[in-house]
């Protein structure tokens, strides 16, 4: 079956879910609360694995690329061109907050200027930074280790797909080794970091990105016109219980892949059905945020928490945790991220992805779908 939508065409509702995940989590990091709701937020992340296996499913679709040359596939390029997206902006602000927690350490809670957390953050190692919890110096990186083990995954299923000459899709191989690998961690968790890290099952969020883009492929867009209506309802439901399953519901033990990942699932999926079927937004501003949703996520440790022990002392308005305090500390975040991404990560990603990762611009500057 042919898919519904070109390879090259950028999904709009795509990019409204990734501003509407870093936004959460731009949020959730105030620690500010609504009322009686318990923080909430945190479910951006969710959100963001599930887009994730559903882009890197439709880049590596060698069905959506029938005109590549002989012996050529849609992932020659694929853990090259992710490297150069992710790698750059991820050092920058590592570098950055290693060298500020050398010359103002009394700002820096429990981040320490150690050489050897250096290293492992910047090659995605995962190591214990105080107590129980794994993260790297940047502590929001914690993300980026499970999405670069998603990629590496990935890339080896494409090597090995083409070693091997198989018929079925090479995602399909990626997404096998992420599963064995988390089961294969698990027997050593107790005794290893790393393994600890990569048994948990957020690694299957992933999977259920790769599953909605093959439902999504699957049904033809005139099915999803007739059906645009119960899709929207179910965007809107997914999103709103997204939030009331942190802020609203009593605290569970379930795990949060199935009461944070599979709504998240679901929102994902009927987002971009609603893209397929001729809904997809045409709200600028949005789009425009979504398309600096990495760097928004990236940038705003440094301003709320900036704002929060710089300022806030002197002024406890603006206390991150203070209604004032919250909005300040998300529109610099907002606004300081749209700039950098820009006049800095636009045109230097446009550079760097057309020269060294394949002569391909990227798909974030492609054209939007059009209804």
């Amino acid at each position: 079956m042919r898919p519904a939508l070109k390879s090259n065409t950028k999904l709009n509702n795509i990019q409204m879910l990734r501003a509407f995940a870093a936004v959460s989590v731009v949020y959730y990091h105030t620690g500010f609360g609504l009322g009686t709701m318990r923080s909430f937020g945190s479910y951006g992340v969710d959100v963001f694995f599930v887009i994730s296996g559903f882009i890197m499913a439709r880049i590596l679709d060698a069905d959506l690329r029938p005109n590549l040359p002989p012996g050529q596939h849609p992932g020659d390029f694929f853990l090259r061109r992710r490297l150069l997206r992710i790698v750059p902006p991820y050092w920058t602000f590592t570098l950055l907050l290693f060298f500020a927690s050398m010359r103002l350490p009394a700002l820096m809670g429990s981040t320490r200027p150690s050489y050897v957390d250096l290293f492992k953050s910047l090659f995605f190692v995962p190591f214990t930074k105080y107590e129980w919890v794994i993260q790297p110096l940047l502590f929001i990186g914690w993300s980026l280790n499970y999405e670069m083990f998603f990629y590496i995954a990935l890339a080896i299923g494409v090597w090995l797909h083409k070693r091997l000459n198989l018929r079925f899709p090479s995602v399909i191989l990626g997404a096998a080794l992420v599963l064995l690998t988390m089961l294969a961690c698990m027997p050593f968790a107790a005794n290893s970091v790393p393994a600890r890290f990569y048994s948990r099952d957020l690694s299957l969020e992933f999977l259920f990105g790769i599953g909605s883009y093959y439902l999504c492929r699957s049904i033809p867009a005139a099915a999803t016109r007739r059906l645009r209506l119960l899709l929207l309802f179910f965007c809107l439901a997914s999103a709103a219980l997204l939030i009331a399953v942190q802020g609203i519901f009593p605290p569970t033990t379930i795990s949060r892949v199935i009461t944070l990942g599979i709504p998240a699932m679901i929102l994902v999926t009927s987002a971009c059905l609603l893209s397929q079927g001729g809904w997809d937004t045409s709200l600028a501003g949005l789009v425009l945020l979504g398309d600096a949703s990495y760097i928004l996520y990236l940038v705003h440790p440094y301003c709320e928490l900036s704002i929060d022990r710089i300022l806030a002392p002197h002024y406890a308005w603006l206390h991150r945790e203070a209604p004032f305090g919250a909005i300040v500390g998300i529109g610099i975040s907002v606004i300081l991220a749209l700039l950098i991404h820009l006049y800095v990560e636009r045109p230097t990603l446009k550079y760097i992805s057309y020269h060294l990762g394949g002569h391909h611009k990227p798909i974030e500057f492609s054209t939007p779908a059009q209804s």
